[in-house]
């Protein structure tokens, strides 16, 4: 009789262990792949001070009033959701020219505001958000209701943060920063850098112990070393990336997603022009597989971008004559490819357990536009234009040197070339500068060098003194004309025709203008009766 009874009183306590241990599990969650994620992530990375991009033409990549649009209009399907962000935020460049200090201080005051209402949650710092010093970037960052997270700096930080642990539709999402604010100025006055990996690998403990079951790693450093990161520091869902620092305001290429083992690296384009969205769908468990595809995404992304300098090279060679069997083969290149990419299968999701699924969505206005975001924007604009033309009302243009052109404006010229005067009368640049006045950014550091004749030339303009040379005249193309009037037939004394590249070279380049724009598309706009037609 004893051994059956110890037999029986074995399995009761067995029994009574397993309920035990049950209490302490996660519920199990089931979920339709089809209906809304249990958590959202959208991320943003190396936003760097991007507001808007330039209004010269529609539906340009960027503008955080769409972006806010499209997070709002996303609550519908995704109502559980955490905006984050890598990389510099703040500031377009480590270092301010002191001219700018204080309308690139506003923008980034505007930007702060417009990360609260956007709902950003936490961001790990590049070496800009430093450009004018720890306390500036501690009252942004409190104005942002966002979270510094930088696990390995120490020093001069003002207040940032390990970790953080936030519980997101009963999930308890962990997340985690480190920075590499590293710029050809150094590291930011003041701030120690230490070691990356062994803070990562500390801070993803600390929020193994506080429960976290999903965790974020906000990696402000250069791909590679991210990439490197991610393999070294295993156990993060998803990495975010994004730059140590950004310098001007060109736009990268889109970086495509991969998988560090079973950790997710992402990386959005700078300046706002994408946002990354990765949905994550929970069923029983906290292992997430690939719901999306990666592997089929970089391939989707290669050949997109290899399509894309093909219809390019197609274009030019036909625009300049190339040879038709040349053209023929790259047709045939051309369509073997767009054939590969429509052949890339759909992944489905999982048929269990939980998954993820990534996307990228490209920040446009038909994106719509967020009406409280839109007057954050006019009033940051109506603010700087009213102090620059204060701040800049006696800076007059330098005069020409002696024996050297100065600008004599459009109607000077008009008194011998009436033709092509009455043709750009009707071209866009005729009423360039009124594109910025009815706006309020006529007098923007950011705007007015493009929309006005002679900019900081001597003889020219400044921010405020544009009279008789304000939209884009002949003497942008064609050179100061003031020695050529008194001298007409001098023909050295003027620039009778201007290469295609000096628009290119000056105002009409990336990310002034969408990627589809072309020189010598443009170029039939500017060039008709009177003004260049042959």
């Amino acid at each position: 009789m004893r051994p059956k009874l110890l037999s029986r009183l074995f399995v009761v306590v067995l029994a009574a262990s397993a309920f035990a241990a049950s209490c302490h599990r996660q519920p199990a969650r089931v979920v339709d792949a089809s209906t809304a994620p249990t958590l959202r992530l959208y991320l943003l990375s190396t936003t760097a001070g991007a507001i808007e991009p330039c209004g010269c033409t529609k539906d340009m990549l960027g503008g955080i009033d769409h972006a806010a649009a499209f997070v709002a209009a996303g609550a519908k399907e995704a109502p559980h959701a955490v905006v984050l962000g890598a990389g510099p935020m703040l500031f377009m460049n480590p270092k301010i020219d002191p001219a700018r200090k204080t309308q690139d201080q506003w923008k980034a005051e505007a930007l702060s505001r417009a990360f609260a209402a956007l709902g950003l949650s936490a961001w790990a710092p590049g070496a800009n958000d430093w450009a004018l010093g720890p306390d500036e970037l501690s009252s942004l960052q409190k104005t942002s209701r966002a979270d510094v997270l930088a696990s390995n700096l120490s020093g001069a930080t003002n207040g940032a943060k390990s970790t953080r642990v936030m519980d997101v539709n009963g999930v308890k999402l962990g997340l985690a920063g480190v920075s590499d604010p590293e710029s050809p100025l150094g590291a930011p006055p003041g701030v120690v850098v230490g070691d990356t990996q062994a803070a990562l690998a500390q801070a993803l403990a600390d929020l193994k112990k506080q429960g976290a079951e999903v965790t974020v790693a906000l990696v402000a450093a250069d791909r590679g070393r991210a990439v490197r990161l991610a393999d070294a520091v295993p156990g993060f869902d998803v990495f975010v990336v994004g730059k140590s620092f950004e310098q001007g305001d060109g736009n990268d290429a889109e970086m495509p997603p991969t998988l560090i083992g079973d950790t997710l690296v992402v990386q959005a384009p700078n300046h706002l022009q994408a946002i990354a969205v990765v949905d994550l769908f929970v069923r029983g468990n906290f292992d997430f597989k690939d719901g999306t595809g990666i592997a089929n995404e970089e391939r989707k992304e290669s050949l997109t971008a290899r399509i894309s300098e093909l219809d390019t090279r197609i274009h030019d060679g036909e625009a300049h004559g190339a040879a038709a069997a040349d053209l023929d083969a790259r047709r045939k290149d051309l369509s073997r490819l767009k054939d590969e990419l429509a052949k890339i299968p759909v992944t489905q999701a999982p048929p269990d357990g939980s998954f993820f699924r990534y996307r990228l969505q490209e920040v446009r206005e038909r994106l719509g536009t967020d009406a409280s975001m839109k007057g954050l924007l006019s009033d940051y604009y109506q603010r700087v234009n009213d102090y620059n033309r204060e701040a800049f009302k006696n800076k007059v243009p330098t005069p020409a040197a002696k024996g050297e052109s100065s600008y004599i404006g459009i109607e000077a010229c008009a008194n011998c070339h009436d033709e092509a005067y009455k043709f750009w009368q009707k071209t866009p640049h005729a009423h360039a500068y009124a594109t910025l006045s009815d706006e309020h950014k006529e007098f923007n550091l950011d705007c007015v060098s493009c929309h006005v004749t002679g900019y900081e030339k001597p003889g020219g303009t400044t921010v405020t003194h544009v009279d008789g040379l304000k939209d884009v005249q002949c003497e942008v193309c064609h050179g100061p004309g003031s020695r050529h009037e008194d001298h007409p037939t001098d023909k050295s004394l003027i620039i009778a025709s201007p290469p295609k590249t000096l628009c290119a070279a000056t105002c009409h380049h990336p990310p002034h203008v969408p990627e589809t724009w072309s020189v010598d598309d443009s170029w039939k706009v500017i060039v008709g009766k009177g003004h260049g037609q042959k």
